[in-house]
């Protein structure tokens, strides 16, 4: 006594009918108008986002430049002004020690006519 079981399940009913996919009523399974306004939003996105990483990489590029380059004009300028420092301590001391000099002269000169 064999007795066939029946199945509930819709598998069993889907094996036995031939269905065409392009006319099924679920809307993943629908190729429309929404799915590829969907695919070029998503194309859309993604220039953009390229485009607003492309932007920010120019804008960090251009202030590490503009950084870099102030470094330089502030280097230039403290190299410049320690240039003229040091030319006018060494004028300086060139007076003192000439100023020096003329008076050691001058107490040479006045010493000997006092003698």
């Amino acid at each position: 006594m064999s007795v066939t079981a029946k199945s509930n399940s819709p598998i069993a009913s889907a094996a036995n009918e031939s269905r065409d996919w392009t006319k099924a009523s679920t809307p993943e399974l629908q190729s429309g108008s929404e799915d590829e306004s969907d695919i070029l939003d998503t194309k859309v996105k993604r220039c953009h986002c390229k485009q607003v990483k492309r932007e920010e990489k120019q804008h960090m590029e251009e202030a590490e430049r503009r950084v870099h380059k102030e470094a330089e004009a502030r280097a230039c300028k403290e190299a410049e002004h320690a240039k003229v420092e040091a030319e006018r301590k060494v004028r300086e001391e060139t007076e003192c020690q000439a100023h020096k000099q003329a008076e050691k002269t001058r107490q040479r000169c006045s010493g000997g006519l006092l003698r």
